[in-house]
C-alpha cells in the first residue's frame, strides 16, 4: 500500500543543553537507554519531524542547582518561558501495556519552578511497583491554538482525529469530548491545522513505519508540533458503512440464516478477486457484515478501493445502487501510479464474455453429483455463491461506463428495450405458461426453467420445480413487453455503444441463469439430508435447516439435536429481525433505534430506468404474490424494497414499478428496462411513505415519484 508523503516543516535544530541533559533531537537517547516515550522523540527529532525543543533528565539524576540554573538559561535562548514536565519511565508506551495517564505530567511549568516540578512527576514513579528508568521529559510548552489525538492505523485510508481548543490535556483527560473527524491519508486536507497535521502523520509513519499509533499533537497556527507517539494497545472504534444493495434485489427481506452465514464466510474469496488485481489493499478488514440477520457490503472498503486506485468514490454507489458512505473525487497522480492495477481490471472486463461462457458449465457443476454429509452442503453453498459473485464483477464492470454514455446520451431505453436476454425469455416462457397453463405446458416449462424461483439466490427458498404453484396465480396471458420506442438518429449513432454494454449484459444474465442450477442441485441435497435428520430427531422438520448457521448445519453431522429452548430462542430473534425496517445504507454500529424517524412529505427521487409517467394505485409488497392487486378502474404501481427475475409474474400485472434500493446493473433494473415499464429506482424512503391503496405519480423520465397526487392514469412522456 502507497501513500503519498504530505511533509510538515522541519524546526530549527536547538545548541545542545548542558550536561548531564540529552537534548531531544541529538540522537543519544535510546543509545543512553532512555526509555521509549522520551527515546520516539528524540529519533523523531534527530529525522526532522517537528517537536518542541526539549531535554531528557535521565533516570535517577540529581541535578545541581547551578546546572539546573544553565537549563533555564537554555530555554530562555530557545525562547521558552514555560514548559511541559512530563514523565517518560520504563514503565510506560509498551505494546501491551501504555500506562497513559498513569503518572504526572505538568504544563505550564514556569522556568523558576522546573526542578520542583521535576522532583513531583519523578515521585509519581512510586504509584507503579517494580524496577524500570524513571527518566523525565521537559519540553518548551507550545502556545497551542488547537490540539489533540490522532490514532494511525495500517489498513485505514483515514486517521482518526479528536481534536480540541487549546492545550489536549482536558481531551486526553476525558474533561472534554472534542471534535472527532476522520482526517485522510490518501488526499489532500483541508488548509489550516488538518493539513499540517496531515504532514505530521505522514512523517511519523515514514519515519516509524506504517503501524497502530497513537500520537499526541500541538498546532500553534503555524506549525503542528508532535508532542508524544506511542503504540496503540486498544484500536478505536471505527465505523464502516454498510448496504443492502445487490443482496437486496436477490434475497428475501430478511434471508434465511443459513443463507446470510454461508454469504458471510464467503467474504475473504469474494474480495481477493480484487486483491488479486489491485497489491496493497488493506488486510484485516471484512468485506461482507452480517447485521441483525442480513448480509451487508462493506461500502467503505468498496470505497476506500476506489480510493486506492485514484478513482471517484461515487463509481460505488452509480455501479450498485446503494448510497455513498463518502464522496472523494479523482486522484490524478494515484491514478497514474495504479496504472498496472487498472489495466489488470480492464483485461478482466475485455474477457469478461469470453471467460463467462467457460465457467457457465463450472459454476453449474456444483453440486453434482450431490452432498452427502452436511458439511459438503455448506461447502457447496459457498463455492457456489463465491463462483456467482466473481464471475459477476467483470461483467457489471464491464457494463457500468457503456451504460453511463447511453444513459448520458438519452439512448438507454431505445436500445434495451430491443433487448433479450435470458431474463426476458424466462418473462416470456412464463406468460406463454399463464395463456397455457395445461400439464403438459407446465411439465416443459419446469424442465427448461425449473431451477428458478423467486429470491432464488437464498438456498433456502423453493424454485419453481419445487413449488409449482407459483407460477400458476391466473394471471393471464397480457404481453410481457410494450411496443419499444422509435428509433432515433441519436440512438443509430450510439449502437457501437450499445453493442458494448449488451454483450456483456446478456452474458451476466445468462451466467445468473446457469449459477442457479448450483442453488437448485445444492438445495435438492440439502432437503434430502434434512428429511434424514428429522427421522432421526435432530431437527423437527426440514425448514428447521435454514433456521440454523453454516458451523450449526456442519455440526449436525455430529449428532447435535437442538433442543426446543434452541428453536423457541433462534425464532424468537428471527422475528425481532424481521419487525425491524434497516435502510439500505447503515452504520455498522448503528443503533436501530435511530432508522424509525419519520420522513417529510413530498416528492421522493431515484434514479430513471425508463420513460414514461403513470398515475396509480400503489401495490406494497415485501415479496412477489399470486394475490391479484387493487387495480380498480386505473393503474398500479408496484412499490418494492427490491425486485429480481422471480418478480416476473407480479411485474406482469402493474403498470409502473417504484424501488428503494437498486442501482443501474441490478437485475431487476435491467428487466424492467426491457420490459419496458415505467420505474424509478433507489427511490429512498418509498417504504416509509407510500402505504397500500395510496394514489402516486411516478414520472419515470425526471426519475420522480409523488405520493398522494392526481387522477389515475398514464401517458407517454
Amino acid at each position: 500500500m502507497w501513500w503519498p508523503t504530505w511533509r510538515s516543516n522541519s524546526p530549527r535544530r536547538p545548541d545542545p543543553a548542558p550536561a548531564p541533559f540529552i537534548t531531544i533531537g541529538s540522537g543519544r537517547a535510546e543509545r543512553q537507554g532512555v526509555a521509549s516515550k522520551a527515546a520516539t522523540l528524540d529519533r523523531a527529532s534527530a529525522n526532522g519531524l517537528t517537536v518542541p525543543i526539549g531535554v531528557v533528565v535521565p533516570s535517577a539524576e540529581t541535578v545541581d542547582p547551578a546546572v539546573m540554573g544553565e537549563l533555564r538559561a537554555w530555554f530562555a535562548a530557545e525562547g521558552a518561558d514555560s514548559c511541559a514536565v512530563r514523565s517518560a519511565f520504563g514503565a510506560e508506551d509498551g505494546r501491551g501495556d501504555s500506562l497513559a495517564g498513569w503518572f504526572d505530567s505538568e504544563l505550564h511549568v514556569s522556568l523558576l519552578d522546573l526542578d520542583a516540578s521535576i522532583t513531583r512527576v519523578r515521585g509519581s514513579a512510586d504509584r507503579r511497583d517494580g524496577d524500570f528508568r524513571t527518566d523525565v521529559l521537559v519540553m518548551a510548552m507550545v502556545n497551542a491554538e488547537t490540539a489533540g489525538v490522532a490514532f494511525s492505523e495500517p489498513g485505514t485510508y483515514d486517521d482518526l482525529v479528536n481534536a480540541t481548543t487549546g492545550t489536549a490535556d482536558t481531551l486526553v483527560s476525558g474533561q472534554v469530548e472534542g471534535e472527532r473527524l476522520e482526517l485522510p491519508r490518501v488526499e489532500r486536507a483541508e488548509s489550516g491545522w488538518q493539513r499540517r497535521l496531515q504532514g505530521l502523520l505522514s512523517d511519523v509513519r515514514r519515519e516509524f513505519g506504517d503501524e497502530p499509533w497513537d500520537i499526541e499533537w500541538a498546532d500553534d497556527g503555524e506549525t503542528c508540533w508532535l508532542m508524544q507517539i506511542r503504540p496503540i494497545t486498544a484500536a478505536p472504534r471505527r465505523d464502516q458503512i454498510l448496504t443492502a444493495a445487490n443482496h437486496a434485489e436477490i434475497l428475501p427481506p430478511l434471508p434465511s440464516t443459513l443463507m446470510t452465514t454461508a454469504i458471510a464466510e464467503a467474504g475473504p474469496e469474494l474480495f481477493d478477486w480484487y486483491r488479486d488485481r489491485v497489491p496493497g489493499l488493506p488486510e484485516g478488514r471484512d468485506f461482507l457484515h452480517v447485521k441483525l440477520g442480513r448480509p451487508l457490503i462493506n461500502l467503505s472498503l468498496l470505497e476506500d478501493m476506489m480510493r486506492e486506485l485514484g478513482l471517484p468514490t461515487a463509481l460505488v454507489a452509480e455501479s450498485i445502487g446503494g448510497g455513498s458512505g463518502r464522496d472523494v473525487g479523482a486522484n490524478p497522480l494515484r491514478l497514474a501510479r495504479s496504472l498496472p492495477s487498472l489495466l489488470r481490471l480492464g483485461w478482466a472486463q475485455v474477457v469478461a464474455v469470453a471467460r463467462a461462457r467457460r465457467n457457465e458449465r463450472v459454476v453449474a457443476a456444483i453440486g453434482t453429483p450431490p452432498a452427502q454429509t452436511f458439511s459438503a452442503v455448506v461447502d457447496d453453498l459457498r463455492s457456489a455463491h463465491v463462483e456467482l459473485v466473481t464471475g459477476m464483477f467483470p461483467l457489471s464492470s464491464a457494463i457500468g461506463p457503456p451504460m453511463s454514455a447511453l444513459r448520458a446520451a438519452g439512448t438507454l431505453h431505445e436500445h434495451a428495450s430491443r433487448h433479450r436476454t435470458i431474463t426476458v425469455e424466462l418473462a416470456e416462457a412464463v406468460a406463454a405458461l399463464g395463456a397455457d397453463p395445461s400439464p403438459g405446458a407446465l411439465e416443459s416449462f419446469l424442465r427448461e426453467w425449473g431451477h428458478r424461483g423467486v429470491f432464488e439466490s437464498d438456498v433456502a427458498r423453493p424454485r419453481y420445480a419445487d413449488d409449482p404453484s407459483m407460477l400458476t396465480g391466473g394471471f393471464g396471458a397480457d404481453p410481457v413487453t410494450s411496443a419499444p420506442p422509435p428509433r432515433t438518429l441519436r440512438g443509430w449513432l450510439t449502437l457501437p455503444i450499445w453493442w458494448l454494454l449488451a454483450q456483456p449484459m446478456g452474458a451476466r444474465e445468462r451466467y445468473r441463469h446457469e449459477s442457479m442450477r448450483a442453488f437448485a442441485a445444492i438445495r435438492r441435497a440439502a432437503v434430502t439430508l434434512a428429511r434424514r435428520a428429522v427421522r432421526d430427531g435432530l431437527l423437527r422438520e426440514v425448514d428447521d435447516l435454514w433456521l440454523l448457521t453454516t458451523d450449526e448445519v456442519r455440526r449436525l453431522d455430529d449428532g447435535w439435536a437442538p433442543d426446543a429452548a434452541f428453536w423457541d430462542t433462534r425464532e424468537a430473534e428471527r422475528r425481532a429481525h424481521a419487525a425491524i425496517d434497516m435502510p439500505y445504507v447503515v452504520g455498522q454500529h448503528d443503533d436501530p433505534a435511530s432508522w424509525s424517524g419519520e420522513l417529510g412529505d413530498g416528492d421522493l427521487t431515484g434514479i430513471s430506468l425508463t420513460a414514461g409517467m403513470v398515475t396509480g394505485t400503489a401495490w406494497v409488497l415485501h415479496e412477489p404474490t399470486r394475490d391479484a392487486p387493487p387495480r380498480g378502474d386505473g393503474p398500479v404501481v408496484l412499490v418494492a424494497r427490491s425486485i429480481d427475475a422471480g418478480w416476473i409474474p407480479t411485474l406482469q400485472k402493474v403498470d409502473a414499478v417504484v424501488v428503494e434500493i437498486g442501482g443501474d446493473l441490478s437485475h431487476g433494473s435491467i428487466l424492467v428496462r426491457e420490459l419496458g415499464l415505467p420505474a424509478v429506482t433507489n427511490v429512498r424512503g418509498a417504504l416509509r411513505q407510500i402505504d397500500l391503496g395510496d394514489t402516486v405519480t411516478v414520472d419515470a423520465a425526471a426519475g420522480r415519484v409523488t405520493p398522494g397526487s392526481g387522477t389515475s392514469g398514464s401517458a407517454p412522456t
